[in-house]
């Protein structure tokens, strides 16, 4: 049976113009995010650029990388209350599957880019976010007969439906030629969706060079409870490794997007005869950490590194093999001695580093 393409990958333009763009993961193309029915999305848009009105298949959430922008976002349910917020950078946002989501740039200079990380495992495609846009050629409305439209929707005439339902030419991303003077973001409208991350405080277990690893859990948004997944923020200063190596051993599968920077990243699986993945990682790529699997990752000496992740856990329980509160750490001293097959000096070592 051949083994599992496991190597990291970049996106690919699903929608690219001068709103914007989107950039699109795969299962098709990197079966690990099928196998573990992850998914991934990059969205940028250009000062005034929409995105229009949309649901998707899958339970995700958003991290600002750079920018900021105006976010609407509509709960599933009759006569539910549309909630309107700014997003800043650093700002993590959770959307349930259904849930109508819009997305604009209402700045003047700078581009706003948002990556976005998906549980597909009830997706149409698992391994895909799938969205289903209101409006414009990829609408869902768009292939239907104009008819049954007007006669739906009380128009007149399937004119007028053409003319309300395929007016927009834009796929998806649109640059709009002013400001929309009338969308108002409200502050409370953020509680319990949305969460910056200089509010989540770092991880107990953060050791060694790291600059910080912080896992945003339904503690710090309670949407993430319903959607069942967490996400990890992790930033590594040059030459630094992320404490390790280290396990969720909650079963619980991640997706990682390098957002910024280059590294190298290890995992292992059972058996231990070989790694499932040693790759050299740039900023722009998609991995897959299976379950079980132990991982290491190390930024470049020339720079830093950062990592976001969807962990498929609500709770999860990251173990480090070595340091203060590890594995080894947690054994008794002369059981890892005579596992490992080392010195007591070298066993006191593994214990205590960080």
């Amino acid at each position: 049976m051949a083994a599992t393409d496991m190597s990291p990958k970049a996106g690919k333009p699903l929608v690219e113009n001068d709103a914007g763009s989107y950039l699109a993961w795969s299962g098709k193309d990197q079966p690990a995010v099928a196998g573990e029915k992850l998914g991934c999305g990059l969205l940028v848009l250009k000062p005034l650029g929409f995105a229009l009105p949309h649901y998707a298949d899958s339970g995700k959430f958003g991290y600002v990388l750079g920018g900021s922008a105006v976010v609407g976002v509509l709960p599933a349910g009759v006569d539910a209350r549309e909630r309107v917020v700014r997003l800043e950078a650093g700002d993590v946002i959770a959307m349930r599957a259904g849930e109508v989501t819009w997305w604009y740039n209402d700045t003047d200079g700078d581009d706003v880019t948002i990556v976005f990380m998906g549980d597909t495992a009830r997706a149409a495609s698992p391994g895909d976010i799938s969205y289903f846009v209101l409006a414009g050629p990829m609408g869902v409305l768009g292939g239907l007969d104009a008819g049954l439209l007007a006669k739906a929707s009380g128009l007149t005439s399937p004119e007028q439906a053409a003319t309300a339902f395929r007016s927009q030419p834009a796929a998806l991303l649109t640059r709009l030629n002013r400001k929309l003077h009338g969308v108002r973001p409200r502050e409370h409208d953020r509680h319990g969706i949305v969460v910056n991350a200089a509010r989540v405080p770092a991880d107990s277990n953060t050791g060694g060079a790291a600059a910080g690893t912080k896992t945003v859990t339904a503690a710090h948004l309670p949407v993430l409870a319903q959607l069942g997944f967490s996400v990890g923020l992790t930033r590594l200063d040059a030459g630094a490794a992320v404490r390790g190596p280290w396990v969720l051993r909650d079963a619980a599968a991640q997706a990682v997007y390098v957002a910024r920077g280059s590294g190298r990243v290890q995992v292992a699986g059972a058996g231990g005869a070989s790694t499932l993945l040693d790759a050299e990682v740039a900023a722009g790529s998609l991995l897959v950490v299976p379950r079980y699997g132990v991982s290491l990752a190390a930024a470049d000496d020339a720079g830093g590194m950062e990592l976001v992740s969807l962990i498929k856990s609500p709770r999860p329980a990251t173990e480090h093999f070595t340091g203060k509160g590890s594995v080894i750490g947690g054994l008794t001293a002369e059981i890892v001695q005579a596992a490992l097959n080392v010195s007591p000096e070298f066993v006191e070592q593994l214990r205590t580093k960080y």
